[in-house]
């Protein structure tokens, strides 16, 4: 028997909802953010600055190094499954995002301005960084 109590059980059922809608809400901001990119780079395309097989080689680089450890941390998943499902993916899309600033950088395409993602800078209730690259705020 837990020594808790409905309204704890309550609030903590509460709390876990909440921290994945929100985190929901800020995967749902960085896959809009990475459309705005995608416009950015299918513009770059259109107009000559960037060639198809630059795109085409910096995304397989990507690809071959980080889909094995998207997998790899899907497969660490416990009981909180869909809070670190969608952290993970967060993180994995972000990895992306990052990835092909930095290559478009290289090519000399002008990147969006970087958002800082909802929480970022808050520390009043933000959790401690871990050694992934964010954890959505709780």
């Amino acid at each position: 028997m837990s020594a808790e109590t409905p309204e704890q059980l309550n609030d903590d059922l509460q709390a876990g909802w909440e921290h994945l809608r929100s985190t929901a809400a800020s995967i749902a901001e960085l896959q809009t953010a990475m459309w705005g990119d995608w416009a950015e780079m299918t513009t770059g395309l259109a107009t000559g600055r960037l060639a198809w097989g630059e795109v085409y080689s910096e995304f397989w680089k990507f690809v071959a190094e980080e889909d094995l450890r998207f997998a790899l941390e899907l497969s660490e998943l416990g009981i909180d499954y869909a809070q670190k499902v969608s952290e993970v993916t967060w993180e994995h899309e972000q990895r992306l995002r990052d990835h092909l600033r930095r290559a478009a950088r290289r090519h000399d395409v002008e990147p969006l301005p970087t958002e800082e993602a909802p929480g970022d800078g808050d520390t009043a209730d933000a959790p401690a960084k871990s050694s992934r690259s964010r954890t959505p705020k709780q």
